[in-house]
């Protein structure tokens, strides 16, 4: 296998949604590092193995490519249990006042801007590869196969437009309550402790 096929396996399992979704939400529930490590080889051998049963009877790993899908999982589990650690720190530092409007619509505009030219990025190299048909959701059960910018828009770039958009929110608006001063949290904390 080429480099430009290690590379586009990497990009296929960090932007496959049943890679990253259930890696993200263990990582945001496990407690400890090592469950990180413990669920990413959990969602890597559930990924094969659907990949293996969609490829049946003729399915055969390929065994010099299986460390490559370990480091998806890996890498949404780790993101997901450092935005449950940024997002508890986060909570602690910043006071209950209202949301300032600001920092959500702009994480929002950039959000959307960002994951929306990430999942472009996506779709057309798949489509340079040959593997949209693969990765398309009923593209190879349609009739009309003749459109695949139709299904990079609509499978791609218009959900990357929407989970950036929200993700961007929900970052704009941890950031857009205003910051405790240093007094406040130190009373605070004392007051949690006792």
């Amino acid at each position: 296998m080429t480099i430009f096929g290690l590379f586009a396996q990497l990009i296929s399992g960090l932007a496959s949604p049943a890679i990253f979704v259930p890696s993200f939400v263990i990582g945001w529930f496990v407690r400890r590092w090592w469950q990180v490590l413990i669920g990413a080889v959990l969602v890597a051998v559930v990924s094969d193995a659907e990949v293996m049963l969609i490829e049946m009877p003729d399915a055969k790993p390929d065994w010099s490519t299986e460390p490559l899908a370990f480091i998806a999982p890996l890498c949404w589990c780790a993101a997901g249990f450092a935005m449950r650690a940024w997002s508890q720190r986060e909570r602690q530092r910043r006071s209950p006042q209202a949301t300032r409007a600001l920092p959500v619509v702009a994480g929002m505009m950039l959000g959307a801007v960002v994951i929306a030219a990430a999942a472009l990025g996506v779709g057309l190299l798949y489509l340079h590869t040959d593997q949209l048909e693969f990765h398309a959701f009923g593209l190879g059960r349609t009739t009309d196969t003749s459109a695949p910018h139709e299904a990079i828009f609509f499978q791609y770039l218009f959900p990357g437009l929407l989970l950036g958009q929200l993700a961007g929110g929900l970052i704009g608006r941890v950031i857009g309550h205003p910051r405790m001063p240093p007094a406040e949290q130190l009373s605070d904390t004392i007051a949690l402790s006792a």
